[in-house]
């Protein structure tokens, strides 16, 4: 039987694939939610997916709330979604909440793609800097997913097939879709736009960017016709022409290595 506590620090754009874990783990377990501004919609999923868990503010659990209790303990800690625009600064400021998590968790599974910061391990980072294991998104060969789009399709090479595909062309899996706006209005290419119509300038950069259509790449984690709501919402603004990634591009390999990787961390800890 597992027993511990796993932390989890998440992006809004792989909640998905959290609650994919949590929901398909018959593991008895308590999940704890760090109350944080950006919980809106990881609650409202985690309830439609008959996820039961609690709150606890971040003072409380910083100083000692009760989570080792003999339990599994799944605690989450929700950031800003806006944090990939300076992938550099995402970078010290997940290390340092996971600085800030040592005695605390025995291990971490770390819900983010690298968002800019190709290469970046932070599973060998935490060998050299952490009293406990981190664990990322991998594909099937033990390569660091680099993005939320290349985990939604299995890593780099689904990513490869992908761009080789839809060359030119944005790119929606139902998080992203259903966050278009923040998600968009927090990349690079927005980077200076600042007007009091920041849908408007969107649109205005992707014109620009010479983009004229998007594709859906169904995880199957969202309602599908959430998924498509949103997506008409956006191509509707920006009259794009919405194409439909085949099946087989959607790969939810990598949600389910992080979480069973982190959890044989705390099963090895406990032998």
């Amino acid at each position: 039987m597992t027993k511990g506590v796993l932390g989890v620090i998440a992006c809004p754009m792989l909640e998905d694939e959290l609650i994919h874990s949590l929901s398909g783990d018959a593991s008895e377990k308590r999940v704890v939610v760090i109350d944080t501004p950006y919980n809106g919609s990881l609650k409202r999923k985690l309830e439609r997916a008959d996820v039961t868990s609690e709150d606890m503010d971040d003072w409380t659990f910083m100083n000692g709330g009760s989570l080792r209790d003999g339990r599994f303990t799944d605690v989450i800690k929700m950031n800003n979604l806006g944090l990939h625009a300076e992938p550099k600064n995402l970078m010290t400021f997940v290390q340092d909440q996971l600085f800030m998590l040592q005695g605390r968790v025995d291990a971490v599974a770390l819900y983010y793609g690298m968002c800019g910061n190709y290469g970046w391990d932070i599973s060998k980072w935490a060998e050299s800097n952490l009293s406990y294991p981190v664990c990322v998104f991998r594909d099937c060969k033990g390569r660091v997913c680099d993005d939320c789009v290349g985990v939604a399709v299995g890593g780099l090479e689904g990513y490869q097939r992908l761009i080789r595909a839809y060359t030119g062309v944005m790119l929606f899996t139902p998080a992203v879709a259903t966050n278009w706006e923040d998600f968009i209005g927090a990349s690079d290419m927005m980077m200076g736009c600042n007007s009091e119509d920041p849908k408007a300038d969107i649109k205005t950069i992707l014109d620009i960017c010479g983009y004229r259509s998007v594709v859906q790449i169904d995880t199957g984690l969202e309602p599908r016709d959430e998924f498509d709501a949103a997506t008409k919402e956006f191509a509707d603004y920006m009259d794009f022409e919405i194409l439909q990634a085949p099946d087989d591009f959607a790969d939810i390999g990598p949600a389910d290595r992080i979480y069973s990787e982190a959890k044989r961390f705390l099963d090895e800890k406990n032998d």
